[in-house]
């Protein structure tokens, strides 16, 4: 495989993300992986050209790679998102794509996005100017969080204890016409001086540590003199995590997690996270596990892309990838995994049947099952069925024969009551016969009077 590390600054050993973009350099090597590490202002970008390629760095033209994984951060220009949205558009994989990068560079547009999923993070005011105390007040309280918008390792970054402190502060900005960006945010005692850093690849949680301040100040970043010890996130916290970074659309990303009183808040994400306190803590190698995964779901591009409608299904009944890895995280054996699948597609079908027949007053039209389903209708594929052939309809039909008679009997093997077992099952058995009811005509005579048999008379 031949690949791009993206790095927009010069290959100084004396920055700290330096010596980690050399690790990324030698771990390919070892697994015999080409990556050539490109400072994208170096790219000479051709938009229009007729070859519909047309890169060149240097002015050498680049043959395509297949992977660029991209490490630029929150420092990311408009000029390297536009050299991505390049790539992006000629089909090269990108970890991560343009439009996550930019998204988690802008803290508070990161935060939007992750409150609307639902996700728990602190409370936020955007600054403004003049800035009103009492409302900072009675919104977050004090000490309050203070921080721009585009920091990073934590700078940036400073805590108000108390109002006084803060009028001081804001006037301190408003006179010195501050340009940077900030935001305010509600300080969570339960995590003062310790977080969570949560590395996240490919949707799964590949190492876990816990930073805490030695000289007990609220930041705990290891860069500014903390401490990274390895952390075993319970089952709640890493699935936020994955959750995080799957609404953030991250292949690989850090996340950092606020210990609260009621549970875990998300404070931030980042698109290129820095590993070296990771591996020492948890003694996991991070440039191999990334490109590992590269390695490992690396395919050519294909013609056959899946069709929208599979992701919305796979959405509507299994919570989507990231709740399939759950499940598949959480099974302690294949039968088990097998089980609690049958049971969501099981449930997926007698939710679906029960809005069909329910009156629609008696429906919450912002349920999971009526939202995944109008989007699995609006977004439908307008197919003709009549341009399926025999064998395609008969496959189709012996696969939902198979399932249908698979989930009637699961009930009674995982135990479940008789009369709820009994109701399962008959509902189950009621599928196939759907099936043929809503067939296209001519299904039913087809799979009882084969076509073969039909030509031979």
């Amino acid at each position: 495989m031949r690949g791009w590390l993206i790095f927009a600054r010069e290959l100084d050993p004396a920055l700290p993300e330096v010596p980690e973009i050399f690790r990324f350099q030698d771990v390919a090597a070892a697994m015999g992986m080409e990556l050539h590490v490109l400072n994208p202002h170096n790219f000479d970008l051709i938009v229009g050209a007729d070859d519909d390629w047309a890169v060149k760095y240097q002015e050498q033209q680049m043959e395509r790679p297949d992977f660029v994984l991209c490490r630029t951060g929150a420092e990311t220009d408009y000029f390297t998102l536009a050299l991505l949205r390049h790539f992006e558009r000629r089909g090269i994989r990108l970890i991560n794509g343009p439009a996550a990068i930019e998204l988690v560079a802008d803290k508070l547009h990161s935060l939007q996005r992750l409150i609307r999923a639902g996700l728990p993070i602190p409370r936020t005011i955007l600054g403004k100017f003049p800035i009103d105390a009492g409302l900072i007040e009675r919104e977050l309280g004090f000490p309050v969080i203070v921080k721009t918008l585009k920091g990073t390792r934590g700078a940036g970054v400073l805590k108000c204890e108390n109002r006084s402190q803060f009028e001081d502060l804001a006037g301190l900005l408003e006179s010195a016409d501050a340009q940077a960006d900030f935001v305010m945010q509600h300080y969570i005692r339960a995590s003062h001086g310790r977080d969570v850093r949560i590395l996240v690849v490919g949707g799964r949680v590949v190492a876990a540590m816990e930073r805490r301040s030695l000289t007990g100040g609220f930041k705990s970043n290891v860069s500014l003199g903390g401490v990274g010890v390895a952390y075993n996130p319970p089952p709640e916290m890493a699935e936020l995590a994955v959750l995080a970074a799957e609404t953030l659309d991250l292949d690989v990303t850090g996340i950092d997690i606020l210990f609260d009183e009621d549970g875990y808040r998300i404070c931030e994400a980042n698109s290129a996270p820095g590993f070296q306190g990771l591996e020492q803590a948890c003694g996991v190698d991070v440039p191999a596990a990334i490109l590992g995964w590269i390695e490992a779901t690396h395919s050519p591009v294909s013609s056959n892309q899946l069709p929208a409608e599979s992701e919305a299904l796979l959405d509507f009944v299994l919570g989507g990838r990231t709740g399939v890895r759950t499940i598949s995280d959480r099974s302690i054996n294949y039968r088990r995994f097998a089980g609690i699948i049958g049971m969501r597609l099981v449930a997926a079908g007698v939710t679906s049947l029960a809005l069909s027949i329910l009156p629609t007053f008696l429906t919450d039209g912002k349920s999971r099952t009526n939202v995944g389903l109008k989007t699995l209708f609006e977004g439908k594929a307008h197919t003709n069925a009549s341009f399926f052939d025999d064998s395609e309809q008969e496959r189709a039909l012996i696969v939902t024969l198979i399932v249908s008679i698979w989930a009637a009997a699961l009930p009674w093997l995982v135990g479940g009551h008789a009369a709820i077992s009994g109701t399962i099952s008959v509902i189950s058995l009621l599928f196939p016969i759907i099936f043929l009811i809503t067939a296209p005509s001519g299904r039913i005579r087809n799979f009882v009077i084969p076509p073969a048999a039909v030509k031979r008379r």
